[in-house]
């Protein structure tokens, strides 16, 4: 009897003792004269009551968080974690970053994956002094992730820390740009400044994008201004230097990328032509002309679109050819002149081709041609290929196709072509002249023969007696 009174006795101690952990009034009168006596546990308890307002005492967040901080100020661990966590989140890095810093002086490995993210948020962006001394002192220390090793090899690299050989720096940075694009961004400069022992364009030209980057990302193309990586950059680089045989085009190609307008005509022009130590590529030249003929400068983009025309008459690609001039001369944009220049190129494809072409295609040939700013001589040489094609195709084209192709004709030939073949028709149709016999000469008599001179007789001695 005795030991089931007991443990009923218990049970209820136990109960009232739980029922008065969960009460925060409880725990307040509990936790207040322990932490007026300097109880850092109890300090760290009372604070955070104060900052949850769920007791008689009211809400107050400035005496619970000069509470906390007293009981961290004495090594209370649990009231430091909970400090980082509030400074974290409210915006103060600084303060968060001083207390990780004291708890891994501690041995507590509670702010190992919070330290990357508060150094970057404390270190300014714009690189000084003090920012290095700070995250030099941090890497010395045994903190080198990414973004403090980043820094520090930046640091090296503009002569503000010699924590490292330039050299190492350098190379320590390239090997992480492969996945960090802050770390390529950091060693660009360098790659892009001519007078600079790194300078290497190409390495640039084949790297940058791998590393997440982009030739237009606004950072890119500030440092690229600045190092002239520009048309104006590469119009004075020497051509024949040996130095420069291979980095010029380079530089070239990441103006042009990073849409400098006039660097990408160039480029696409060199492409095309195989001039300056390019090599003659149609398909590298299309890249780069059709980045031009997107200029906002209308010079710009008439002179890219002559290119691109240019381009597909080299490529022999008539119906790309043909879709491009089609579209300006119906839509009369500002590259019409130059289309209805390029549709010589279309005139002559069809008369040497027309025998391969379907009549859709030869229909909308002819359609074009019809246009009023398309010029007289095109006209003439489109409409007498239609005459062409309705003699080679004969009984081949239904009645519908051969009226559209006679309507096309007549309007195209002015009466000059109309006449002209008309006057070939009739000159086939007449049967041809006999050949014309010359009379035959006859010979002449030789010329008398020219008497020879008769030779005098020697008498003799007997004759010469009788005489």
């Amino acid at each position: 009897m005795k030991s089931i009174l007991a443990i009923v006795v218990l049970t209820i101690c136990t109960l009232t003792f739980a029922q008065d952990k969960s009460n925060p009034d409880a725990q307040f009168r509990e936790l207040y004269p322990k932490a007026s006596a300097g109880d850092s546990g109890a300090m760290f308890g009372l604070g955070k009551i104060y900052l949850q307002g769920n007791s008689s005492a009211g809400k107050d967040s400035a005496k619970g968080l000069s509470l906390i901080q007293r009981s961290a100020a004495v090594g209370n661990v649990n009231a430091m974690k909970y400090l980082v966590d509030f400074f974290e989140n409210s915006g103060n890095a600084t303060n968060a970053l001083e207390i990780c810093q004291r708890l891994q002086k501690m041995g507590e490995k509670y702010c190992n994956s919070k330290m990357e993210s508060l150094v970057e948020r404390n270190v300014p962006k714009t690189t000084s002094a003090a920012s290095c001394k700070k995250v030099g002192d941090l890497y010395e220390s045994g903190h080198q992730g990414n973004f403090i090793k980043g820094e520090v090899m930046n640091c090296v690299l503009l002569g503000l820390s010699n924590a490292v050989a330039l050299e190492d720096a350098m190379n320590n940075l390239r090997t992480q740009s492969v996945s960090d694009p802050r770390a390529f961004l950091r060693i660009l400069p360098f790659l892009i400044k001519t007078d600079s022992p790194q300078w290497d364009p190409l390495y640039v030209e084949e790297h940058l994008t791998q590393t997440g980057l982009s030739f237009k990302d606004k950072e890119v193309k500030e440092l690229f201004a600045k190092n002239a990586i520009t048309f104006e950059g590469c119009r004075k680089m020497e051509r024949l230097r040996k130095e420069t045989l291979r980095q010029r085009p380079a530089v070239c190609r990441l103006a042009a990328k990073s849409g400098d307008d006039e660097a990408a005509i160039y480029v696409g022009d060199a492409y095309l032509t195989g001039k300056d130590y390019f090599p003659e590529d149609p398909s590298e030249a299309s890249v780069y002309i059709r980045e031009a003929a997107a200029s906002k400068n209308p010079v710009i983009a008439e002179d890219a679109f002559i290119l691109l025309l240019n381009l597909y008459q080299k490529q022999n690609k008539f119906y790309e050819h043909f879709a491009m001039i089609n579209q300006e001369i119906k839509r009369k944009t500002p590259n019409m002149r130059s289309a209805l220049a390029g549709f010589s190129y279309e005139a002559s494809y069809f008369q040497k081709n027309h025998p391969s072409m379907n009549l859709d295609d030869i229909q909308e040939i002819v359609d074009l041609a019809d246009k009023n700013d398309v010029p007289q001589p095109l006209k003439s040489q489109i409409g007498k290929t239609i005459d062409d094609v309705i003699k080679d195709r004969g009984r081949l084209i239904r009645p519908v196709e051969k009226d559209s192709l006679l309507y096309y004709k007549a309007k195209l030939l002015s009466q000059k072509d109309l006449d002209d073949i008309e006057a070939a028709r009739l000159a086939a149709l007449k049967p041809p002249a006999p050949p014309k016999v010359e009379p035959s000469k006859v010979a002449d008599a030789p010329p008398p023969k020219k008497a020879e001179p008769a030779i005098e007789k020697e008498l003799t001695f007997f004759e010469k007696l009788m005489k």
